[in-house]
């Protein structure tokens, strides 16, 4: 057992509702659905059944590893701060996000109040946009880690000369990671329920996306638009390490859009298909990459779960922050396909775009009721610091909210036209109500949950 052992902390703030952090390009989701008694119980259920890892973390914990670096993985603030107490401790590693940003920045000063000489080494796409907010961090990591770490010669004389800011570039192919690491993690506990089986595994399979909707997507802007990819072969390899390791039941893939390579989604089911690991997965993609032939491919070669931006049917609001939508008819065509073959989908919505009414709103929701897929997530729309719309709406000084935890997508951040904070509250907890509250809706999860 190697004597160096370095801290890798992700301080979650201990609330009711559900913060995953590596959620929205980073930044992470915290949701706080609504102040009612109903709102309360939907957020805590999906703090029960989501349990997403941090991926950065996971690749770093496996590149220290390999180095010769014992790690020690905690998500709670107290725990760490026992453990920068009893341990001699080399190094620490700080994921920051947006929406804890202030808790992590509370955590970082503890420990360096602690152990004053301990170097902390702040990662994570938030971080890399506004470094100025880790002003107590020993270094700030701008760009991705991995390669940094991936390069870095394993000596802490060699990290100590480091300047503060330390620029990391991105990844050229996916391949150069190693497998992921969740060791001290809780792997038993992740979990994308009621769309997968738990315990689920969470993978890349690709990084970057080249769509205009980078102009207010954080995955866009923070991924840059070249797509980077693994192999289809060392993809299936890794599941099955990842398997052996864990005993997952299922992957959720992290890709911002799943299967933007031409020709990957075929090789994949091809790979998956020639290793049988009878596995099922599920992913995040666009309308646009999805055909009848590519849901049927993939939900033979176990495909059981899409994430879906569905945003909004209207077409003005769309244009407005650069979103291109598919035609409402091809959406209900291959949603109705995917529920076919045994694949559920989630749809995601967004609410109080610019220029929007209530009754704008309102339609968002009946459009979702309609579409009926097997779940719906609601966000009010947000500017994220970073983005380009986020640069042009403070311009117009329309953005009139500092504290970095309500840009949970939960929260009317800027100044609306024609809605306040407290209606788009109402909308929010209105459309989750109205969707979840159905006889068949409740059925559905809960026969999914006890499966």
């Amino acid at each position: 057992m190697s004597n160096r052992k370095w801290l890798i902390c992700n301080p979650i703030p201990n609330s009711l509702a559900s913060c995953n952090k590596d959620l929205n390009g980073g930044y992470g989701t915290w949701d706080v659905i609504g102040g009612n008694i109903l709102s309360i119980i939907m957020g805590y259920m999906k703090k029960r059944s989501v349990k997403i890892p941090v991926m950065c973390l996971a690749y770093i914990n496996e590149i220290l590893s390999r180095k010769g670096i014992q790690t020690f993985y905690s998500e709670d603030y107290d725990e760490i701060i026992k453990i920068v107490e009893n341990f001699e401790i080399e190094a620490c590693i700080v994921y920051g996000s947006l929406v804890a940003s202030n808790f992590e920045q509370k955590a970082i000063q503890e420990i360096k109040d602690k152990k004053a000489t301990l170097p902390i080494i702040v990662v994570g796409t938030y971080p890399s946009k506004f470094p100025e907010k880790y002003k107590a961090a020993s270094h700030i990591i701008i760009g991705e880690p991995e390669e940094f770490f991936i390069k870095w010669n394993g000596r802490l004389s060699e990290l100590n000369k480091s300047e503060k800011l330390i620029v990391s570039n991105k990844l050229q192919s996916l391949d150069e990671l190693p497998t992921p690491s969740f060791l001290g993690m809780k792997a038993n506990n992740f979990a994308y329920i009621p769309m997968l089986k738990k315990p689920t595994g969470f993978i890349e399979s690709s990084r970057g996306c080249p769509y205009s909707c980078s102009y207010y997507c954080t995955y866009g802007e923070n991924q840059g638009p070249l797509i980077r990819s693994y192999s289809a072969v060392r993809l299936v390899q890794m599941m099955a390490e990842l398997i052996n390791t864990y005993n997952f039941k299922s992957f959720q893939f992290r890709d911002p859009v799943f299967g933007l390579k031409k020709g990957f989604i075929e090789e994949f089911c091809n790979e998956l298909n020639k290793a049988s690991l009878n596995i099922e997965w599920g992913i995040e993609t666009r309308v646009e990459i999805l055909n009848i032939d590519k849901i049927k491919l993939m939900a033979k070669a176990g495909l059981r779960s899409i994430n879906i931006g569905i945003e909004t049917p209207n077409e003005a609001s769309a244009k407005r922050i650069n979103r291109k939508l598919s035609p409402n008819d091809k959406q209900r065509k291959l949603i109705t396909e995917a529920s076919r073959e045994g694949v559920k989908v989630n749809a995601f919505y967004m609410l109080g775009l610019e220029d929007e009414t209530e009754e704008d709103c309102k339609e968002t929701i009946e459009y979702s009721l309609g579409l009926d897929t097997y779940m719906a997530r609601y966000a009010v729309c947000t500017p994220y610091p970073g983005t380009q719309y986020f640069s042009e709406m403070n311009k117009k000084r329309l953005i009139d909210e500092e504290d970095l935890s309500l840009y949970n997508q939960k929260n009317l951040v800027y100044k609306h036209k024609f809605l306040s904070d407290s209606q788009m509250k109402s909308l929010i907890e209105k459309a989750y109500k109205e969707y979840y509250f159905r006889p068949k809706t409740i059925y559905s999860i809960i026969k999914q949950s006890l499966e």
